[in-house]
């Protein structure tokens, strides 16, 4: 792996890493933010709809256009948001298991996003 592809994997996954640990020290004991359990599970639900959506929707696009050029950044932008929620869930619950989840899939998320923005030259 080239120096510069592993500072750009660094540099994304402290991206994630860096402001999640600041948001986590705020929210943990806001018991009005965690008393909302039912409004998380309404938000995690069509999340992860629109997610599915995103997938079949994304399958299509490269299925006919035998192509991967005209691949969306949505999908991968949907799933950072919902890891999100899922964050937010395993620390109410305790669920280590869900935060880790979370942040190694935004790490990912977040350095696939800067490869397309990159590729298509959007920097």
């Amino acid at each position: 792996m080239s120096k510069k592809i592993f500072l750009e994997i660094l540099l994304t996954a402290a991206l994630v890493l860096v402001p999640t640990y600041f948001v986590y020290n705020y929210l943990l004991d806001r018991q009005g933010f965690w008393n909302t359990q039912t409004i998380w599970s309404i938000i995690l639900a069509c999340g992860w709809l629109v997610v599915s959506l995103g997938y079949y929707n994304q399958g299509s696009l490269v299925h006919a256009s035998k192509s991967a050029k005209n691949v969306s950044v949505f999908l991968p932008i949907a799933v950072f948001f919902i890891q999100c929620v899922l964050f937010v869930k395993g620390i109410h619950y305790k669920d280590w298991s869900l935060v880790w989840g979370a942040l190694v899939v935004n790490s990912g998320v977040t350095f696939n996003l800067y490869q397309i923005i990159k590729v298509r030259n959007f920097l």
